[in-house]
Formats: structure tokens, C-alpha cells, sequence
């Protein structure tokens, strides 16, 4: 049975998007929200993630836009380290989780308040997108979310890889730092340049400038906290490096 590994933070920090780097790697099998309803019910085990039952997506297991988006899933498994899911709130369900799942691993991407804030608000102004959580929703989210990971006991703690959103997605060297912290192999610098270079376009995208969300995520931001999780981060250099 592969180890679990799970993958948080808050919407809008990225997991997405990191969901699709790790599964770059074959020992890695990750969900999109593979069991978004499980979660948020408080009803995921881990005979969830058996293969039989992880492979076969249900009614009632997430929603349109989740599942398991990786070819060849039978041999995936099999050749699998980790096996999990992404689910962004998941600090709001830690007791639960962490009882039904003690060994996990749990991988926490760490955004900055204000682009959080701001990826709600461009997507809550946008007539096109079903996204019904301005601003504020996405700074009381934020706050929640960094307080109770930094509230966890140390023992608890050792269970978590922390990562910064605008830091991982910089270069190859630091998507493979993570897979290095995982125990795994690197990827060839190649492999992960397109999703560098998708990063570094997001971030020439303006959106407008609001004054009053600044000042209220200067105000009302978790620094605190955040600084806190901060300082558990394992940095590293942009420098791009052949793998070893």
C-alpha cells in the first residue's frame, strides 16, 4: 500500500496547479479534489484510498471538475509511493484527518494574503465564473487557515512539507527540492520547464489595484501565524541544476 499524501492550503494558493506538477512524477498518484465530498463531510477513510476503491469514482465523491486526471491509472498505482488528494480547506477538517490518518503526509503551499484576496476578488467580479466569495470570504479563509496549521503541536507539525507558492513554481530546481523532501528521484529540468514558464506569465497579469483591500489585509492579515509557517520553509536558489 503506498504512503498518503495530502495537499492544502487555501483556494486560490496554487494547489491546484501543484496537484499537476507532482502527478509529473510516477511515483506520485494525486486526486483534483478526488474525494471533495468525503472531505467536507467528514466521512473519508483509508479504505478510500484502496485501489480498487481510489480508481473507481463514484456519485457523491466530488464534484464536475474533480477526479483523478492521470493516464494509465492501473500501472500509476502500482508504480506509486504516494497515493492522495488535494482538498484546499482541509485545515477545517485537521481533527478528523488526522485521526482517520496519522502517518499522512501533508504537503501546506503557503500564499501570500494579498494575492489570495485578490485571486477571490477577479474571480467574484467575473460574470463569467460561478464564484460566488469576494474578498473578504478569501481573507477570513486565509487567517483561518494559517492559524489553525500554526496552532499544531510540533509532533503534529513533522508531518507537514511546507512550501511557498511564489517560490516553488520559480524553476525545476525548486519543484525537484520537493520531490527530494518526498525521499524521490528528481525530473529532468525539461519535464517541469512549461509549468516555470506558465507560472511566470500568470504573474505579468495585472488586476486592478484596490486600496481598500490593501489596507485591510495590512490590517487584518495573520502575519503572525504566517510568519510562523514561514519559518518552517526550506528554501532554495532559482538556479536551474541537472538533476543527480
Amino acid at each position: 500500500m503506498p504512503h498518503t499524501l495530502f495537499l492544502s492550503g487555501t483556494a486560490r494558493a496554487g494547489t491546484s496547479a501543484l496537484v499537476n506538477i507532482l502527478n509529473q512524477h510516477n511515483h506520485i498518484l494525486l486526486g483534483q479534489e478526488r474525494y471533495f465530498h468525503k472531505f467536507r463531510q467528514n466521512i473519508i477513510t483509508r479504505a478510500h484510498f484502496e485501489k480498487k476503491r481510489f480508481l473507481d469514482i463514484r456519485d457523491g465523491d466530488t464534484h464536475k471538475h474533480g477526479g483523478l486526471f492521470v493516464p494509465g491509472l492501473q500501472q500509476r498505482f502500482a508504480n506509486a509511493v504516494y497515493t492522495g488528494d488535494k482538498y484546499p480547506p482541509m485545515f477545517r477538517h485537521l481533527d478528523y484527518v488526522m485521526e482517520e490518518f496519522p502517518n499522512a503526509r501533508h504537503i501546506y503551499i503557503l500564499r501570500n494574503p494579498l494575492s489570495v484576496v485578490e485571486s477571490y476578488e477577479a474571480r467574484f467580479q467575473n460574470p463569467d465564473d460561478n464564484w460566488h466569495q469576494d474578498w473578504r470570504a478569501g481573507l477570513e479563509a486565509w487567517n483561518d487557515s494559517v492559524a489553525r496549521i500554526a496552532a499544531l503541536p510540533p509532533e503534529k507539525l513533522q508531518n507537514f512539507l511546507f512550501v511557498q507558492y511564489e517560490e516553488i513554481y520559480s524553476s525545476p530546481r525548486a519543484i525537484n527540492a520537493l520531490f527530494t523532501r518526498l525521499g524521490l528521484s528528481n525530473l529532468e529540468p525539461e519535464q517541469l520547464r512549461p509549468f516555470v514558464e506558465k507560472f511566470a506569465k500568470l504573474n505579468e497579469k495585472l488586476v486592478p489595484r484596490r486600496d481598500d483591500i490593501r489596507v485591510r489585509v495590512a490590517q487584518d492579515a495573520n502575519w503572525e501565524a504566517y510568519k510562523h509557517l514561514g519559518s518552517r520553509l526550506q528554501t532554495v536558489t532559482s538556479t536551474d541544476e541537472k538533476p543527480q
